[in-house]
């Protein structure tokens, strides 16, 4: 049987407020089998609303939840591209120091040789 819209759009705001937390706890099994149950509450919304009879109100109601929904999961969206952009930049410039300290600790330093012997 498929759950009412109203049940379906709570669900998803459930997810994403769990997803939030996952993300601060850096738990990111968690992230993805919320991922996961977002794309099947997502799919059954989908049905349930094309099943639903709407009246002008009910459905501008339900289109408002969706859309701050929607909104809410493209803020997320882009915390967690700034989140990988920060991850990716300290990673190069990890990997820059360790470059330039395996280049100092391989330098020797310049003797005198004797070419007279």
């Amino acid at each position: 049987m498929i759950r009412r819209p109203v049940e379906l759009i709570v669900a998803l705001e459930r997810e994403c407020l769990k997803v939030d937390g996952a993300i601060a706890q850096r738990r990111w099994a968690i992230c993805e089998a919320s991922w996961r149950a977002q794309r099947l509450l997502t799919h059954e919304l989908d049905i349930a609303l094309r099943e639903q009879e709407w009246t002008p109100e009910e459905y501008a109601a339900a289109k408002k939840r969706i859309d701050r929904l929607a909104g809410y999961r493209e803020a997320q969206l882009k915390r967690l591209k700034a989140f990988n952009e920060a991850c990716a930049t300290r990673l190069a410039n990890m990997g820059r120091f360790r470059s330039f300290s395996k280049n100092i600790g391989q330098e020797r330093r310049s003797s005198l040789l004797d070419v007279t012997s």
